[in-house]
């Protein structure tokens, strides 16, 4: 798991992340393997869209 957050986060150019975000890719990223998906490239992606989302959150969506 800790290759493909590392591939996420020099992908994104943001070699540190504070450990709080680290932990939620990494929780969210389990999910994903949890429920079948094992392809490498695509948790990347996810991730990265993943992390997208947590650094800049869409206003329009609340969380409620």
């Amino acid at each position: 798991m800790g290759e493909i957050v590392e591939s996420i986060l020099r992908t994104s150019g943001r070699s540190e992340l504070d450990a709080q975000s680290r932990a939620k890719i990494i929780r969210y990223l389990e999910t994903l393997k949890s429920a079948g998906n094992k392809d490498k490239q695509q948790l990347v992606t996810f991730g990265l869209a993943y992390l997208e989302q947590l650094l800049n959150p869409d206003p329009r969506y609340t969380g409620c």
